[in-house]
């Protein structure tokens, strides 16, 4: 009998246990000196950035507008009273993550740190770079559990989220940035997203994109933002797949222009993806579970000649298909190397890296000293931090 009334009590305490563990579904910065913020950073050079917060509901829905508003009306002001424009870095966050202040170790944190480097390093460059850096961080509950174990269950749930919250709104979002920013010629813009904020970042801006070379075709399109970089991106291959392929058939490539008129190819990419072979997140939870979320779909077989099947791409991540990959980054002697694939199938001005350990160790490991030293050789390859060049894509078919 004491057996039949321990069952239910455990699962009332279990249930009890999740709920009060459950990160509620809420907008954390709703003053403006919440969601807009002037930060000073410390050095031999007087220098200070801008942090824009903008938030997202379960939907893919404003918490608040005003955000949005507010955040245009900055990137606007700064790039009227810049001498040689601004750097407007937009960021995606991912799984466990949320626009939390008070989360002292989370990717809102981080973002804040990374601005701080950035900007310190801009004031002391020798070279002529954008003036000031804004930080735009686009947040959601990507962050649903705060228990142990429980925690990592979430993936599953969180990832259809982020594929809703890839909505309209966040569209409208990327784009009115991308847009604001880059409406000075001197200014740059910089999208990132990391793990399901890869993904948002991925469905968001890929559409688009393969609009804006079907409508401009060989007069070519100045991309809305310098570069797009989605780490270690839950992001399914099937969908990059048709990306690829679509730049392939297209015969895209990426180029430099000044405002001289001179044009030449652009040695780096539009959108790279860097995924870490010892990322557990995106090579074993994400195909168990969207193993499951594909359990009876119908699927072809190879779509490609060389190629994996169709259900492969749709239920491994992109950056887990060695197939996609477009180049590998490795350390060697302590040395980071970054080499084409030979032969690679991808061959566009999308690339796929995979990098081992030693340059990413895990899913989370995405701002060490060899990350970055990988980020800023691909920003480098592109002159990103040249003011008088933008990177366009130009279709030779």
């Amino acid at each position: 009998m004491r057996a039949y009334f321990l069952l239910p009590a455990l699962s009332v305490a279990f249930i009890s246990l999740i709920a009060s563990g459950c990160v509620g579904h809420r907008l954390y910065n709703a003053e403006r000196e919440q969601y807009l913020r002037e930060i000073s950073v410390d050095g031999p050079e007087e220098a200070s950035f801008d942090l824009a917060i903008i938030e997202f509901d379960d939907q893919g829905v404003f918490w608040k507008i005003d955000q949005l508003e507010d955040t245009l009306e900055l990137i606007r002001d700064r790039n009227a009273s810049s001498e040689r424009g601004i750097m407007v870095l937009l960021y995606v966050h991912g799984w466990r993550n949320n626009a939390d202040p008070d989360q002292q170790d989370g990717d809102l944190a981080r973002f804040e740190s990374t601005l701080t480097r950035i900007a310190g390093n801009f004031a002391q460059a020798e070279a002529p770079t954008p003036d000031r850096v804004i930080g735009v961080y686009l947040g959601w509950r990507g962050n649903k559990s705060n228990i142990p174990v429980h925690d990592k269950l979430t993936f599953w749930g969180r990832r259809a989220t982020a594929e809703r919250v890839a909505s309209l709104n966040m569209r409208e979002t990327m784009f009115s940035v991308m847009r604001e920013a880059k409406s000075r010629d001197l200014s740059k813009c910089i999208v990132v997203g990391h793990s399901m904020g890869g993904l948002i970042v991925g469905k968001t801006l890929a559409p688009s994109m393969t609009t804006l070379l079907l409508a401009n075709g060989d007069e070519g399109a100045r991309i809305p933002a310098d570069l797009v970089l989605l780490q270690n991106p839950a992001l399914d291959g099937l969908t990059s797949w048709q990306f690829v392929d679509f730049l392939k058939r297209n015969k895209a490539r990426a180029e430099l222009r000044s405002s001289d008129g001179t044009h030449f190819d652009a040695p780096g990419p539009v959108v790279v993806s860097i995924t870490s072979e010892a990322d557990r997140a995106t090579s074993l939870a994400y195909p168990m579970g969207r193993w499951i979320d594909t359990v009876g779909l119908a699927f072809r077989g190879k779509i490609v000649e060389g190629g994996p099947s169709q259900r492969y791409l749709a239920t491994h991540s992109e950056g887990h298909i060695e197939f996609l990959h477009s180049h590998r980054a490795w350390v060697e002697d302590g040395e980071l190397k970054l080499e084409r694939v030979a032969d690679a199938y991808n061959d566009t001005p999308f690339w796929i890296i995979q990098v081992t350990k030693d340059v990413m160790k895990d899913h989370g490991d995405t701002s060490n000293p060899v990350v970055d030293e990988l980020v800023d050789r691909l920003l480098q390859l592109n002159r990103l931090y040249e003011t008088d060049l933008d990177t366009w894509i130009v279709s030779d078919e």
